[in-house]
């Protein structure tokens, strides 16, 4: 067998080294009993007694009395068998762990969210299941990686494997991304550092406990308090491994589909830059390659690859391209090179083997007629596919849609699934698998486009971020079903419902960029379906078109649904800056974009309610998609504070439940009052270069940057040229501060005076050095050489040409 590959060198356990490297270059101390001084006002007491987290007198987390924190499930006759950790085992015994050998290490950051580090010590070898139990408090909980049926994890047990027998239309449990950590409103959290199967009861089996059971004889988990739920998400992020920088155009809309010809991708490209309606990446979708994982553009399907390459790239494109980690296994002497190639490979032991040595042959492949799985733990096998990579990086492919490779799961019915790696990895350890395959794709396209490169990616496991930029759900259905709907193939995995609640409970567990396909992917949508998914997406980070034909194609379903896209991608694409502030904060501290009002907003336990239809966008957005078919209007559940309803200037004193308006093309959302959005011009075709006439890119439109701000407090974004905008709401007036960056020169602001506690604006004037005219209109304001300013209905639009601070008095 060819060597072993190093995860270690090549970061595939980069987030156990982050624990690692916090635990040991951080630790304030260490202890096995009670009193562990957590910091911030935060302690903990471990001991016979049972275990508990209080800050400044108060409990915050703690086990039911008398109850131990850590048992053990023993089966003394078979405890390496497959043990389902969703299910109890009331025939086997479960004894205490001795909570003197556990070892507690308090780990400050510096942050004000404080860290616990336990860790189980092997247990004897009659251990099979390891169990933490807690007392459920009335907090809302949340995490645990891809949820479809609700964002709350209460009164369910969630596995954290993928397994068959599932009663869902995919025949599995849809477990393709679990993250073992749980997110209370009330300020903590849970991380089980395993990649073992486990599985969070929370309330569920027994309403007043939360149970979290994993397959094992030790256990690495961590504990979070803080008084932001939402810093206690961020602080788990910084254990687990931060998510990569994306590149720009990845927010910008994304257009994929099952390509025909080269006329085809030709034609929408081109259409799409005739009807100026922004996208700066394309995806081929499967079928793109002279064989299965060749990685070569098909010349009989796209006639000349090379200039049609080069005519995507004269537009404004990044190009993707749909890959799996399989080869297609021959059946008598190979017929193509994707068959040749799965002989060298099996040759020289680069597949996944069973118990036996052969070539594990992966029943969950697309390839019907047998396939083999790359075993990305063997360092000549990463070189291999590495190699069949850069065929397609060399035709200026800048990323992949990584799709299946999930299916290396623990179990199949009672048995273990008999996998094996180079490294000596097994199925009870598989969930590995994705992130060593997405290391794996970056390394060889960082070697071509460092930095630029990107995977979008189905499955992963926590820490997962470190290497897969975006993810998307799978196959959602095409319809506003919610997960569970019955249908007549199962039970629904859920349409436009489940992708609002998945991209939520994702970005909770350290997944903040996500973009399901617009209207799903199983079945045909109704144009409703299609135009209500893509306002969704183009409040979210990321906004991917999934279109095959004139059903789902918007300027083909008639001239309203064309124009509604091209609102909603302008509206995404505008919203560019502020999505790109969010990632960045995502990618240095752990913040997520995407937040659930009950997160967010704690104290207001009435946004429980609609936790599954709204989210936050950042601080300063409020977002309630249309999911329900035929509704024009919704009720909103407006949080604490101010709010404006984006589209009509509405102000809304939260808490409040409200009923908006919210017809085709008007997506119910709210700017906070204090809220400051940057934006770029509406004009801009595509985010990266162009060297086709008539397209207008951010470069050309580097120097002008926009804003709408809403008066209340004080707010400022620094954004990624360095460009800094303030606004400040004082007694006196409502101040803009704006200092130019690298590209950015000159700033147009739409400021909302009507929330300023003094009154609606009625002149502004410059301070010091800045000098602005008035110029009557917005639209003047718009258009002016120099800097200028008009009031219009409690709005001040002022434009600054240069660095400049003004007062609306």
């Amino acid at each position: 067998m060819d060597g072993k590959g190093n995860r270690w060198q090549r970061g595939l356990a980069l987030p156990l080294l982050v624990a690692a490297a916090a635990t040991c270059g951080q630790s304030s101390g260490s202890a096995s009993s009670s009193g562990i001084d957590l910091g911030g006002g935060y302690s903990a007491n471990l001991g016979a007694g049972g275990f508990s987290i209080t800050g400044k007198g108060q409990p915050i987390v703690a086990t039911p009395p008398g109850v131990a924190l850590v048992t053990r499930t023993i089966d003394s006759d078979n405890p390496d068998g497959w043990h389902d950790p969703t299910k109890a085992w009331p025939s086997l015994t479960t004894a205490a762990i001795d909570p003197a050998t556990i070892t507690a290490t308090s780990v400050d950051d510096g942050s004000g969210t404080a860290a616990l580090h336990l860790v189980v010590p092997g247990q004897p070898t009659d251990t099979a299941l390891l169990t933490i139990t807690l007392a459920a408090d009335q907090g809302f909980y949340t995490g645990l990686g891809e949820q479809f049926s609700h964002v709350s994890a209460s009164g369910r047990v969630t596995p954290m494997f993928l397994t068959t027998g599932g009663n869902t239309e995919m025949g599995l449990n849809d477990a393709h991304l679990p993250v073992p950590f749980l997110v209370s409103s009330n300020g903590w959290g849970l991380f089980v550092a395993s990649r073992e199967a486990g599985a969070f009861d929370v309330a569920s089996t027994d309403a007043g406990t939360v149970k979290v059971t994993f397959e094992g004889r030790s256990l690495d988990f961590w504990f979070f308090v803080g008084p932001d739920p939402l810093g206690v998400v961020a602080r788990f992020n910084r254990v687990a491994g931060l998510p990569r920088p994306l590149p720009r155009w990845t927010l910008s809309p994304i257009h994929w589909k099952h390509w025909q010809s080269t006329d085809d991708v030709m034609n929408i490209a081109g259409e799409y830059r005739r009807r100026h309606i922004p996208s700066s990446a394309l995806w081929f979708d499967d079928g793109w390659q002279t064989g299965y994982n060749t990685f070569q553009i098909d010349p009989t399907l796209f006639v000349a690859p090379g200039p049609m390459m080069d005519q995507l790239a004269a537009l404004g494109y990044r190009v993707l391209a749909w890959t799996t980690p399989y080869l297609e296994q021959p059946h008598g002497a190979p017929t193509d090179e994707a068959q040749q190639l799965y002989t060298q490979a099996a040759a020289k032991h680069y597949f996944v083997e069973d118990a036996t040595g052969a070539v594990y042959s992966s029943p969950a492949s697309p390839i019907k007629d047998g396939a083999g799985i790359i075993d990305f733990t063997n360092t000549g096998a990463q070189s291999f596919w590495e190699q069949l990579v850069a065929r397609a990086t060399t035709t200026g492919i800048r990323g992949f849609k990584c799709d299946y490779g999930e299916e290396l799961i623990p179990n199949f019915a009672l048995s273990r699934n008999p996998v094996y790696f180079a490294d000596g990895t097994t199925a009870r350890t598989a969930r590995l698998y994705p992130i060593e395959e997405h290391t794996t794709y970056h390394a060889a396209l960082d070697k071509v486009f460092p930095g630029d490169g990107v995977l979008i990616v189905r499955a992963s496991s926590w820490g997962g971020a470190t290497q897969a930029d975006i993810v998307w759900p799978g196959d959602l259905d095409s319809s506003f079903a919610h997960y569970g709907d019955l249908m007549s193939n199962g039970h629904s995995v859920g349409g436009l419902p489940a992708a609002v609640i998945d991209v939520q409970t994702l970005a909770v567990s350290g997944f903040p960029a996500f973009g399901s396909d617009t209207a799903g992917y199983r079945g045909d949508p109704t144009p409703e379906v299609e135009l209500r998914w893509m306002e969704h997406n183009a409040l979210a980070v990321v906004m991917q078109v999934y279109e095959d034909g004139n059903t789902r194609l918007p300027w083909a379903i008639s001239p309203a649904a064309g124009a509604e896209y091209q609102a909603m991608a302008t509206l995404h694409q505008q919203l560019e800056p502020y999505n790109a502030m969010l990632m960045t904060a995502a990618q240095m501290h752990g913040d997520p974009p995407i937040r659930p009002l009950p997160l967010a907003f704690p104290s207001d336990t009435a946004g429980v309610t609609h936790a599954d239809d709204e989210y936050m966008l950042g601080r300063d957005l409020l977002v309630a998609p249309v999911i329900t078919a035929g509704a024009t209007s919704r009720s909103v559940h407006v949080p604490p504070g101010k709010w404006v309803h984006w589209w009509t200037d509405q102000i809304v004193d939260g808490p409040a439940d409200v009923t908006i308006a919210a017809p085709l093309g008007q997506p119910a959302f709210f700017a906070r009052a204090g809220g400051l959005v940057p934006m770029l011009p509406a004009d801009i075709d595509t985010l990266i270069d162009a060297t086709a006439p008539g397209v207008v890119t951010l470069a050309s439109r580097a120097t002008e940057m926009l804003a709408r701000a809403w008066a209340g407090g004080t707010s400022s974004v620094t954004l990624d040229d360095g460009s800094q905008i303030q606004v400040t709401d004082a007694a006196s007036g409502v101040t803009v501060q704006w200092s130019p960056g690298k590209s950015a020169r000159n700033l147009t602001i739409d400021l909302d005076t009507r929330t300023h506690a003094g009154g609606t604006a009625t002149t502004v004037a410059g301070q010091g050095s800045t000098s602005v005219a008035a110029v009557g209109t917005p639209a003047a304001v718009q258009t002016s050489s120099g800097s200028a300013w008009a009031l219009a209905g409690g709005h001040a639009w002022i434009r600054l040409v240069g660095a400049g601070t003004v007062v609306a008095h």
